[in-house]
């Protein structure tokens, strides 16, 4: 299991606009782009993801820009890994571990791997974007 980059990137993002929430600041794509360290036409695919998401929000206009649609306490890595990548599934046994026929084939991987997946997904549901406030 690799997590992409762009995944990486939308932390990144939502870090940025956590941090600077409290201003009630805008910020422009290409302001947040450079700040993050990305291109534009990358800032704006993973944007639309996560405004998809309702993770950020857009605001139109002269004055618009985008900011963090929720708290950074209320937002995990998990929900910032489902916008982006979609349902965790580290191997094939894990689709029918997590739709409850935990009973599985017998196999000892079975269980294994949707007792690693259930374990993945609770540490990245309890890891909030605000716990990383002030982590360079």
């Amino acid at each position: 299991m690799k997590i992409q980059l762009s995944t990486g990137y939308a932390i990144r993002i939502l870090r940025y606009l956590h941090g600077n929430a409290q201003t009630g600041e805008v910020f422009t794509a290409q302001q947040i782009a450079e700040a993050v360290g990305m291109t534009y036409p990358f800032f704006i695919k993973i944007a639309n993801q996560l405004k998809k998401a309702e993770l950020i929000r857009s605001i139109q206009g002269r004055n618009g820009g985008y900011m963090i649609a929720k708290h950074g306490d209320k937002i995990s890595i998990y929900d910032v890994f489902l916008a982006i990548e979609g349902r965790l599934n580290i191997h094939h046994y894990t689709q029918k571990y997590e739709t409850g026929n935990r009973k599985g084939t017998g196999c000892p991987l079975y269980h294994y791997f949707g007792q690693m997946q259930e374990n993945i997904i609770r540490m990245m549901t309890n890891q909030k974007i605000a716990d990383f406030d002030g982590v360079a």
